[in-house]
């Protein structure tokens, strides 16, 4: 496969300091650094430097005025690292004068905070809906494949705190000695299977011969849910077992409620990949709840139909009515691991009518769309994206998002439409959304990427959205927006790493935007992971369940000086790239939560590894003491990494794109516990608006607040004082 960037110019608002250098560096989109390419800088002056052997370029800005200018490579394919939406133009350590790091203002729009739900277990599976609690907000049930469990994750609800952890409640789970008692939970969703008006789960399990690590009881499994007064008791939600016509049939990967027949019962609808016991093909099928309410929970009486026996892997299947014509239907993107090349297609099977008995044979099958290009599990979307009346469909691949464009009922009929991702999103990718994001009335496109043998680079954006200009949708009027960028190399073993797996977008926080809820499946803390389920040694947290809060239409945060201090809490930055991550495991953190380098394999870190978190703050002017409320864990990460203690207790603190002095920290002190530290004695700083860097150093660093003090006798204690935004 040919794989293509086009070329980029930036316009970058830098203040040109006198005898300053601007930096930079030219990749392809591979990210493979370009020698000998001229990058012409071009505004209220013209310059041209060339890359040297590593890709770098180097500008001598010497007499310049501020002002606005273009930085554009003179090479086709070529763009800047790590995107053309942040310039990084990162200072040479040899060099003298005003040095500086510059960067798009555009990125202070992009931070979208990433909130965890719950990070408590390994393999975070599923994503699925429901309101378990009847409170009129959504939950969410989650299987966690690596640690052997069905989990529910209950909105606070409209008075709660949603930017902290949510309460959960486990459902399912191994019972002692563990040993053999594994599941291989590949999938889950919510369901009132057995009528008595309270949501149940259904997981589809898989068969596997590493039982130690995944488990294996292939088929179907229902667990009885209580009413909502105890959904909080695990002993409430009852085990009923796999439904016996689903045992070894396949091995299944999704699941999802829907009444197939409209009798008034919910069926399931599932869909497997190839059984590596006895090589029987999950295909795609539904399963026939009992007519009469009093026998749903004898799951004897379920019964399989057959919709594609012949399909290789069946996971995201979308119910959608394709043909309009009042029934739903079903919509897969094939592609797998099971799934030969040849195959991998996008199809939708035509519900022949509700309650038909046709309907328990197998269905007709239309192919929209065959190609190799995509990779595994890709999901597909229905939307109306020009707003014709006909719902399309979306599939993401890694270079493109295919839009097929309905132009025809009776026959369905498409036209592909290929929109060229940006270069941030071209990467291995599954999630796939649409939905208003910015609330200017048309839709956006939101995707999500995931690892490539165990690494999500820095400048590739794990989580973006898409908007279009103009009044219709079409291949080359798109911009893409960052939401989150990727966390680079985070597990020793290449099979793990950030993946985000399924989404769902839906107000979380009650202000009127459009939220992302979100799950990882593979980025834990140890970094190394491969333990069996039942190792209560093992550590389980993990980047699992989290959202994503829209601040498109709203003001970044900033702080402001007051009474001498300037408080701000370390989750609310500006920008940030894929290294912190806010965390909520550690008891004691003040506001929402902190901020930790979660990654657990690096030892350490220098200033210009990474672009960090930026924060905006208003200062009086004058000398300053700079104090961090900070935690360090006694035991971080893979053991070969040399983590934890005193080998995890080091950060960088920049001001306006320099860092101050060395590292910080290095108090071998403190350890397990939050902690205030004294950054640096004395920083002199002008009046007016400045922005703080934090930046990765040493793993496993977690920061809760920040204080700048202009009293030199200042000594925070406890929580410290409250934060100080600005204008309050």
């Amino acid at each position: 496969m040919v794989r293509a960037a086009r070329c980029t110019a930036f316009f970058l608002a830098l203040l040109v300091l006198s005898g300053c250098r601007i930096a930079g560096i030219v990749t392809d989109a591979n990210g493979i650094d370009l020698a000998g390419v001229t990058v012409a800088l071009s505004g209220n002056a013209s310059l041209t430097a060339v890359t040297d052997s590593q890709g770098q370029f180097l500008f001598d800005t010497s007499g310049m005025k501020s002002g606005t200018y273009v930085i554009t490579p003179s090479l086709t394919g070529a763009r800047f690292l790590p995107s053309n939406r942040v310039v990084r133009l990162a200072p040479l350590s040899n060099s003298d004068g005003n040095d500086f790091i510059a960067l798009s203002e555009k990125v202070l729009e992009e931070a979208w905070p990433m909130h965890p739900i719950d990070s408590r277990f390994r393999g975070a599976n599923a994503l699925m809906p429901g309101d378990v609690n009847k409170d009129g907000c959504i939950d969410y049930v989650t299987n966690y494949e690596f640690s052997q469990r069905y989990v529910i994750a209950l909105h606070p609800g409209a008075a709660g705190k949603v930017r902290q952890p949510w309460p959960t409640v486990v459902v399912k789970e191994p019972k002692p000695p563990f040993v053999g008692q594994g599941i291989d939970p590949e999938h889950a969703a919510l369901g009132d299977f057995d009528g008595d008006g309270n949501l149940d789960v259904a997981g589809a399990q898989g068969y596997s011969e590493r039982t130690w690590w995944e488990g294996s009881e292939p088929g179907v499994r229902i667990i009885w849910g209580p009413p909502a007064h105890a959904i909080f008791d695990p002993s409430a939600w009852i085990d009923a077992g796999r439904i016996p016509a689903t045992i070894d049939r396949g091995h299944f990967i999704y699941v999802t409620p829907f009444d197939v027949n409209g009798d008034g019962a919910t069926d399931i609808v599932s869909g497997g990949r190839i059984h590596a016991g006895n090589q029987h093909k999950g295909g795609v099928i539904w399963i026939e709840a009992p007519a009469d309410s009093e026998d749903r929970r004898d799951l004897s009486q379920w019964q399989i139909h057959d919709i594609d026996p012949d399909q290789y892997d069946a996971h995201g299947l979308l119910l959608t009515d394709v043909d309009q014509d009042g029934d739903m239907d079903i919509v897969l993107a094939n592609a797998d691991f099971d799934t030969p090349e040849s195959e991998e297609k996008v199809l939708w099977y035509e519900n022949v009518g509700t309650g038909s008995p046709a309907q328990k044979d197998p269905w007709p099958i239309h192919v929209i769309y065959q190609g190799s290009e995509f990779y595994a599990k890709p999901q597909v979307v229905a939307a109306d994206l020009n707003g014709d009346g006909r719902n399309d469909l979306l599939v993401q691949t890694e270079q493109d998002i295919y839009y097929f464009k309905k132009t025809g009922l009776n026959p369905v009929t498409w036209e592909r439409i290929v929109i060229r991702k940006d270069p941030v999103g071209q990467w291995l990718a599954r999630t796939l959304k649409v939905a208003d994001l910015n609330h200017d009335g048309k839709l956006d496109i939101f995707g999500m990427l995931f690892h490539k043998e165990g690494t999500l680079p820095g400048y590739k954006a794990a989580a973006f959205w898409m908007e279009y200009t103009g009044a219709e949708p079409r291949a080359d009027n798109w911009t893409t927006h960052v939401i989150k960028w990727g966390s680079g190399r985070t597990m020793v073993v290449p099979v793990f790493g950030e993946k985000w797996d399924q989404a769902d977008v839906i107000d979380v926080d009650g202000d009127g935007d459009l939220d992302i809820v979100a799950n990882c499946e593979e980025w834990w803390e140890d970094g190394w992971g491969i333990a069996p389920f039942w190792d209560l040694q093992v550590s389980q947290a993990c980047v699992a369940v989290v959202w994503f809060e829209n601040r498109i239409n709203e003001a970044p945060y900033a702080f402001a000086e007051k009474d001498g201090l300037c408080v701000m809490e370390a989750e609310h930055y500006t920008a940030l790239d894929g290294t912190w991550v806010k965390r909520a495991n550690y008891a004691g953190y003040t506001g929402d939560g902190y901020v930790q380098d979660f990654n657990a394999i690096h030892p350490s870190r220098s200033w210009n590894d990474s672009d960090g978190l930026r924060y905006a703050l208003d200062l009086q002017g004058g000398t300053y003491a700079v104090w961090l409320r900070r935690w360090v864990p006694e035991k971080w990460g893979w053991f070969l990494a040399f983590l934890g203690g005193s080998n995890s207790n080091s950060v960088w603190i920049g001001i306006d794109g320099m860092p101050l002095v060395e590292a910080f920290d290095g108090e071998a002190c403190g350890f397990d516990a939050w902690t205030w530290i004294r950054a640096y004695d004395r920083i002199t700083l002008s009046p007016g608006t400045h922005v703080v860097y934090l930046r990765v150093c040493e793993g496993g660093y977690a920061v809760d607040k920040i204080i700048w003090s202009a009293d030199p006798a200042f000594a925070p204690s406890g929580a410290g004082p409250d934060e100080t935004p600005l204008g309050r």
